[in-house]
């Protein structure tokens, strides 16, 4: 575990904050002494947040809308005075044929998990650099490192945050601001269920059908502010998600056949 004064009077905002990854991390980083902002566009579960027990502060953000960004990190910096750490974590799941998705749908998942990316990182990254300091968690997915059938669209953007973000990374140490990127694997969220299915695909369905067990949203928000404080380049968990990824990287082929190629089998009705 890192030294558990880090996050002590940091300032955080982490986008999708109200549920899943997001709601775990936030839960992690208060009880770790940061300031922490759950930007979220679910006003129930921010009035949740808000009610609760804890000290995490409610934050209403539509993050396909630079407007939003620039207006919700104005609010923490003059508040605060500064801005320490932005988590782009937001995203929602698009699975079926890409041959039957309609424009509309790729459209949505284009402006929620990679332009709100694209916003936040500017937005946040001009306040760090004039104040010479400053993190920027940027959150792909295991998706981002290896092919993903019946989820193309979504695989194609978690691939692109990870190139964007390492790119950012080398870039953005010469201003005193760090960048880091998340690659989860299998956690228990909401993100399956709430996902935009094509047709009688289950998404669901078939991410259980891989037999790995998820961990927990607070295993997950452990995970990825142990990482912040450590600024890994890219922070991977569970353990056996590390595992899977880094086979893949030195053996495609065979990691394609065993664990890839079964995911584009049609489904069993």
């Amino acid at each position: 575990m890192s030294d558990p004064k880090y996050f002590s009077g940091k300032t955080v905002i982490v986008t999708g904050g109200a549920s899943g990854i997001g709601l775990g991390l936030c839960e992690v980083l208060e009880g770790r002494g940061a300031i922490v902002y759950a930007a979220d566009t679910n006003a129930q579960r921010l009035d949740e947040i808000a009610d609760g027990p804890g000290n995490i502060r409610p934050l209403a953000l539509d993050v396909s809308k630079e407007d939003n960004f620039l207006k919700a990190i104005e609010h923490v910096v003059r508040e605060h005075g500064k801005l320490d750490i932005l988590v782009n974590n937001a995203g929602i799941a698009l699975a079926g044929d890409f041959s039957e998705t309609p424009v509309s749908d790729i459209e949505k998942i284009v402006a929620v998990n990679f332009w709100s990316v694209i916003h936040g990182t500017r937005m946040a990254y001009a306040q760090m650099i004039e104040q010479g300091y400053g993190h920027i968690v940027n959150v792909s997915s295991s998706g981002g490192a290896m092919p993903v059938p019946k989820q193309a669209m979504y695989s194609a953007i978690k691939h692109g945050v990870l190139g964007f973000s390492h790119s950012l990374r080398e870039e953005a140490v010469h201003h005193g601001v760090k960048v880091s990127t998340v690659l989860p694997g299998m956690v228990q969220s909401d993100l399956w269920e709430n996902a935009v299915n094509i047709k009688s695909y289950d998404m669901k369905r078939s991410m259980e059908s891989t037999g790995l067990k998820p961990i927990t949203q607070r295993e997950a928000g452990e995970a990825i502010a142990d990482g912040i404080a450590a600024n890994h380049r890219s922070i991977i968990f569970p353990r056996i998600n590390g595992i899977i990824l880094a086979l893949y990287r030195f053996f495609p082929n065979l990691m394609t056949r065993l664990v890839v190629t079964p995911l584009a089998a049609p489904e069993k009705t």
